[in-house]
């Protein structure tokens, strides 16, 4: 990271009717619209997968012995918590000859800015990975949203939690997504009871999703149907911040994708006593991730 702290010399000049910093409010937060908010108290958080007691009772013959089974261990998932920060120091004399009382107070508020938009970068990047798993894999070692399937724990049967062939948002292609969720298994192979609640989309795709889910009858068609999306009960969520525009997720009432909190952004200053200059800097630490696909289903659009 480069660090440039001359944009602070020129506010020693007088002249300027006002010094603009950035003023513009920005958009509400978003990571916490999606992700499971996790607070931790140690270096790393670890999961760990295992069966029940599979899905279905076999047959019991008169006078025989009922069968006994044993729940099947699974894989593990490490969440290490990383640090990230940023500051900004200002000489004793630029601090001093200040005449537009910017330094130290307006200048913090774009760490906090800065700050912000981190969070909201990193998690965007952790919902463009789900189809692609360069950079996040869950308890099976795949992308979270796998078209060749996720191995079942206990039957060893596969589950296919994306389309083999991406496709665009569409009323087909949602509602094929509604009925992935609902059928997908848990870990005995038992359908797992899960409901599709959120719909998370890039921008670009807002008033089609609106279309798609709040008119009265059937969205983009001339014919007379309703729309039987409508009365689904899926809300949507729009992400500034995903890289990929086509992108379209699907998450059940109920997932996996998580972000813990070690340490929420913190700031601070001080003094260096050798040179009087001021230092300024926020830093926060946190981890995110995902270690069972279940209550999701994505594709990168066709």
């Amino acid at each position: 990271m480069v660090m440039r702290t001359g944009g602070f010399s020129s506010l020693i000049a007088p002249g300027f009717r006002k010094v603009f910093f950035d003023d513009f409010k920005g958009i509400p937060t978003e990571y916490d619209k999606v992700a499971n908010i996790l607070k931790s108290d140690q270096n790393y958080e670890k999961d760990y997968e295992m069966s029940m007691l599979g899905g279905t009772f076999p047959t019991k013959g008169e006078g025989v012995s009922i069968q006994y089974v044993d729940p099947v261990s699974g894989n593990t998932k490490t969440y290490t918590h990383v640090t990230y920060g940023l500051g900004f120091r200002i000489t004793e004399e630029m601090y001093e000859d200040d005449l537009y009382n910017t330094m130290g107070k307006k200048a913090s508020k774009g760490l906090a800015k800065a700050a912000a938009n981190n969070l909201e970068v990193r998690w965007a990047l952790l919902l463009d990975d789900l189809n692609t798993g360069t950079y996040y894999t869950g308890f099976d070692s795949v992308r979270c949203c796998y078209a060749t399937g996720h191995s079942i724990l206990y039957t060893g049967g596969t589950y296919a939690n994306a389309p083999t062939t991406a496709v665009d948002l569409g009323v087909t292609s949602l509602q094929a997504g509604i009925t992935n969720i609902e059928k997908q298994p848990d870990r005995d192979g038992v359908i797992a009871g899960l409901r599709a609640s959120k719909l998370v989309i890039a921008a670009d795709q807002r008033f089609m999703a609106k279309e798609m889910l709040k008119s009265e009858y059937k969205p983009f068609t001339a014919n007379n149907e309703i729309n039987s999306l409508k009365d689904e009960g899926l809300t949507y969520i729009v992400s500034h911040y995903m890289a990929d525009l086509d992108m379209w997720i699907l998450l059940a009432d109920k997932h996996d994708l998580n972000f813990f909190w070690r340490r929420r952004t913190r700031f601070d200053n001080s003094d260096d006593f050798d040179t009087g200059d001021a230092k300024f800097k926020a830093s926060q630490r946190y981890s995110m991730g995902f270690g069972d696909w279940r209550g999701t289903y994505a594709t990168i659009g066709g």
